[in-house]
């Protein structure tokens, strides 16, 4: 295969990732946003976003949300692992998937057990996100990446200091910041594509010297 046609391969996966991504996650914002529309009680805000998947009236959103989600991350893992990204990454992805699902199985207002199940799956899946973004920024360090992390940092501190019982109550609002946080990270997840992409040049370049036929001087 030629350097062409390695690079073109790694460029069209960079492609197809980054629109499956921003049409996955802006499905997932869409129904998020309706949630909101249809009911933003101080119920809702002390809950989180955990309230919209045993609300009767936004369960099939969350579901809808949660599934094009689990579509896209695990899409993106494919990808990941095929470039050669490394394995904790792409298997974070996978792990934040299938939490996703494990989150709707576990209504969190039936009982000690389902709560405490929900809350231990939402944490894990808060720290799979963040050893994501983590890998990120070092595959491609960049003020935007930067910007990103910041963004998911404080929406994570913000839902963490509202968990224990000290009328601190500000879940729902950090739980959209880490999202979102997460979510407008969608161009860091080419940075491995890109540095793929580099590694076919160079590893090419070499090898087409090589075949380059010697001119014939006499």
């Amino acid at each position: 295969m030629s350097t062409i046609d390695d690079s073109s391969s790694a460029v069209f996966v960079e492609t197809h990732t980054r629109h499956l991504l921003l049409v996955t996650q802006s499905l997932f914002f869409f129904a998020l946003a309706w949630c909101l529309i249809l009911n933003h009680s101080a119920t809702a805000e002390n809950d989180g976003i955990s309230f919209y998947g045993v609300h009767h009236e936004t369960v099939a959103l969350l579901i809808e949300g949660y599934a094009v989600v689990f579509v896209g991350l695990w899409r993106t893992s494919i990808h990941f692992r095929a470039a050669d990204v490394a394995a904790q990454t792409w298997l974070c992805l996978r792990a934040i998937a299938i939490l996703l699902f494990i989150l709707l199985a576990t209504p969190y207002n039936r009982g000690a057990f389902l709560n405490w199940t929900h809350m231990i799956a939402g944490v894990l899946g808060a720290l799979f996100q963040l050893e994501v973004a983590l890998q990120l920024v070092h595959e491609g360090r960049s003020f935007r990446t930067v910007i990103g992390l910041v963004v998911l940092l404080i929406g994570g501190l913000i839902a963490a200091a509202s968990l224990p019982d000290w009328h601190f109550e500000y879940p729902l609002q950090g739980e959209i910041v880490f999202q979102v946080g997460f979510g407008c990270r969608r161009r860091d997840f080419n940075a491995p594509f890109e540095r793929r992409t580099d590694q076919i040049r160079i590893w090419r370049l070499p090898n087409a010297r090589a075949k380059t036929p010697a001119r014939n001087l006499t």
